[in-house]
């Protein structure tokens, strides 16, 4: 029997278009994705993979240009989040489309985050539009959702590479983290941030922390890291080049040979 692919894709804005790269290169090997976990934009693109839409998203995507990823934004009240996230979604239903996630070919889980009582959220039926809203709620960027007594955001918060929600246990597990280690040609030294920066260059770095952890303690069979400081979190005019870096780290993570072996 041919082994069968789970696959985990973590949070990290615009750099998650590597996602598509890294499931391009599973698509070439001719490998059996059956299953993706994904939060934040993890759980969009692995939607639209779950969808067999895949390249219409990475087309879309590698089309967008600064003043595209600009109009896309709808701004918000500030008190709950700078834009409310509803015309990125709403274009990207128009992209792929809308079905209840028990109706897909694979098993899917999109990962969010309960504010209010402090767990993570697992989504796996219903639509999948609406999954993808409450796992991509980035805080105090996108509006959360309020449901059920529940306040749903990003499911990075908490968890962001969710390894330990696959449930083929029996399949080759693949997770790509989007807080890998930096590149150092990209790196600022503290001394040349504000306070603004320093605060979020310390988020990132817990960020990366609960990522290694999660990592350590569930060890999928591959791990594929992306740079965290690869690009920031508005660069989705640069979707073509992000694609590609994911298509070839992905490459250098998982060997030819295994992969054809599989």
């Amino acid at each position: 029997m041919k082994q069968k692919i789970s696959l985990v894709l973590g949070s990290g804005g615009a750099r998650g278009i590597a996602h598509i790269g890294v499931i391009k290169l599973l698509e070439e090997r001719e490998l059996e994705i059956d299953e993706i976990v994904g939060c934040s934009i993890g759980s969009l693109v692995g939607a639209a993979y779950a969808e067999g839409k895949i390249a219409l998203l990475g087309d879309w995507m590698s089309k967008l240009t600064k003043r595209d990823v600009f109009r896309l934004l709808d701004f918000s009240d500030p008190r709950y989040g700078l834009f409310k996230g509803a015309r990125v979604l709403e274009t990207l239903h128009e992209v792929f489309g809308d079905v209840n996630i028990e109706d897909l070919p694979i098993k899917y889980t999109a990962v969010a985050t309960d504010l209010r009582n402090d767990k993570e959220v697992l989504i796996r039926e219903g639509s999948i539009y609406q999954a993808i809203r409450a796992s991509i709620a980035i805080p105090a960027v996108f509006t959360g959702i309020d449901l059920n007594d529940r306040y749903l955001v990003d499911g990075g918060v908490l968890n962001p590479v969710p390894v330990n929600h696959v449930q083929n246990k029996e399949n080759i597990i693949i997770a790509v983290n989007l807080d890998g280690r930096l590149d150092a040609s990209l790196i600022k030294t503290a001394k040349k941030l504000n306070a603004v920066a320093l605060l979020q260059e310390s988020y990132y770095s817990m960020r990366r922390r609960l990522s290694e952890i999660s990592l350590e303690l569930y060890k999928p069979d591959y791990t594929i890291h992306i740079p965290h400081n690869m690009a920031g979190i508005w660069d989705f005019d640069r979707s073509a080049e992000f694609i590609e870096k994911g298509y070839r780290l992905a490459a250098d993570a998982i060997p030819d040979e295994i992969l054809r072996k599989v």
